[in-house]
């Protein structure tokens, strides 16, 4: 009954803390977002600053519990800021709640179904694969031995040295700040409260590709994300981007695949289509380096923002984002540079 109030109470914290992250990001950057929007930025940018943090104190050996207490305090002033410098902007939100119904009409119901189903079914599926045993059992042992991923996960012995492959990405290690927070089991944590989140993510990110390929269109939006759903449910195959999103949504890979790749593809469209293309370019840095806090398999994402970036740079002969292009491809070299000098022995990250 305990985990059960837990939950919600954890989904709750959780996207507030992306929604005033969020809306920070657009009000500095001085860009307009509607709210699913400045949510998933903030959701991106969450990761960004807890990669930039969690990482340092992981090979440093901070306690799990000094890093939780210190997280927190970086969440509430960011919530705290938030409500100091926004808070008249929300109120104004919160009067065209009937203007947004007018304008989805039923199939806002309709699509808000299709989410809720999406949720139940990660909320209810029950994944043990090997890739589960890592991604719950790192949680497990960082939350049970007070240490950030300093044990191994899959025998509970100390670690000599960090595992690069893994190690580097600090998605699991979200999950142990929120567990010792919270006091929420790991499980719950993983599989069911940021496994829910993880999927509201994904479909506010298939509605604003769905508005950028219909011209803004919200009710088009509404159906493609029905339909981008009745897609993954019926893609099934051991890789498919549905099998990640549907039954391994608490793994950092399914968010590489469902979050950070869809997201370049939602910057190249805002490079094509808007003539201020500066919240394009801040969204795919941002889902640049969120890629390495979700998987290691990042190291694959500079090829993803050549994808996205050169074919429309070429067409429009914008020679001049070369700079920015070469700015969203560094987080990704950084880290294959990294992972291959440790892999080499030339750099070493040893147990203390």
């Amino acid at each position: 009954m305990r985990e059960l109030m837990l939950v919600p109470i954890d989904i709750i914290l959780e996207l507030l803390v992306f929604f005033c992250t969020g809306s920070l990001l657009m009000r500095v950057l001085r860009m307009k977002a509607e709210t699913t929007m400045a949510v998933f930025m903030g959701y991106l940018l969450y990761f960004v600053v807890f990669e930039a943090v969690a990482v340092p104190m992981t090979l440093k050996w901070v306690s799990l519990t000094h890093f939780a207490w210190f997280w927190a305090a970086v969440m509430a002033a960011a919530v705290f800021a938030g409500g100091i410098f926004l808070h008249r902007q929300w109120f104004r939100q919160t009067g065209k709640i009937g203007e947004v119904f007018g304008n989805h009409s039923w199939l806002l119901l309709l699509t808000a179904g299709v989410i809720l189903l999406q949720c139940m079914m990660v909320a209810m599926y029950q994944d043990n694969t090997a890739d589960a045993a890592h991604y719950i059992g790192s949680v497990s042992t960082s939350v049970y031995t007070d240490t950030l991923a300093r044990y191994n996960p899959l025998t509970g012995a100390l670690q000599k040295k960090f595992n690069i492959r893994y190690d580097l990405s600090a998605y699991p290690m979200h999950n142990a700040v929120w567990c010792r927070l919270l006091g929420i089991h790991p499980i719950v944590q993983a599989k069911i409260a940021m496994a829910v989140i993880n999927v509201l993510m994904i479909n506010f990110l298939v509605y604003q590709i769905g508005k950028k390929l219909f011209d803004q269109n919200v009710k088009k939006a509404d159906l493609f994300v029905i339909f981008v759903c009745l897609l993954q449910l019926f893609s099934y195959s051991l890789y498919t981007s549905g099998t990640f999103q549907l039954t391994r949504c608490y793994e950092g890979k399914a968010l590489l695949a469902n979050v950070a790749i869809p997201a370049a593809f939602l910057a190249s469209l805002g490079l094509w289509l808007d003539k201020n293309t500066k919240k394009a370019w801040v969204l795919l840095f941002l889902a640049s380096v969120s890629a390495l806090t979700f998987s290691g398999s990042s190291i694959i994402y500079p090829a993803v923002v050549s994808t996205a970036v050169l074919p429309v740079m070429l067409l429009k002969r914008k020679l001049s984002w070369a700079i920015p292009y070469a700015l969203c491809m560094v987080p990704g070299f950084l880290y294959a540079a990294v992972f291959f000098t440790s892999k080499l022995g030339w750099l070493v990250f040893p147990a203390s």
